[in-house]
């Protein structure tokens, strides 16, 4: 444990009793710790897609760019040869998209997430300190 300028442990946030009131996320554990499955996916490759973050939107943004990319290339004839089809265009937008998408996403998922843990932590600080404050305050009245 780390100590402050003050000398005194700085609890950290999961042990700390003020923070009851946040929830964070977290996965479905039994009793045994296990993870339990939610799904077909889930079962099989212990992934469960609906908590994977920015699974959902990188997918949205890489099938309507391919989409609309798909459209484009199915109404100009003159960017449809011989060896690439519309399709092969939309399928290789849609790759682009997604694995550009996904990592700019995760990055920007990890920041938010930072930001708040250290708004958290910040808050229970306050708390923490706001506590030990009336707690002095009624030691000086009985005395």
């Amino acid at each position: 444990m780390s100590k402050n300028n003050n000398g005194e442990r700085i609890q950290p946030i999961e042990n700390n009793d003020n923070i009851h009131m946040y929830s964070l996320p977290s996965t479905q554990i039994n009793e045994d710790n296990k993870v339990q499955p939610n799904g077909i996916i889930d079962g099989l490759l212990n992934i469960n897609v609906s908590q994977v973050p920015c699974f959902k939107s990188s997918m949205l943004y890489a099938v309507g760019g391919a989409m609309g990319v798909l459209a484009v290339t199915s109404l100009i004839p003159s960017l449809r040869t011989k060896r690439f089809g519309p399709a092969d265009y939309g399928v290789w937008t849609f790759l682009g998209i997604a694995s550009l998408s996904w990592p700019i996403c995760d990055y920007n998922h990890k920041l938010h997430n930072k930001r708040v843990k250290l708004l958290m932590d910040a808050q229970v600080a306050e708390m923490n300190r706001k506590m030990k404050e009336k707690n002095e305050t009624e030691k000086e009245d009985q005395k």
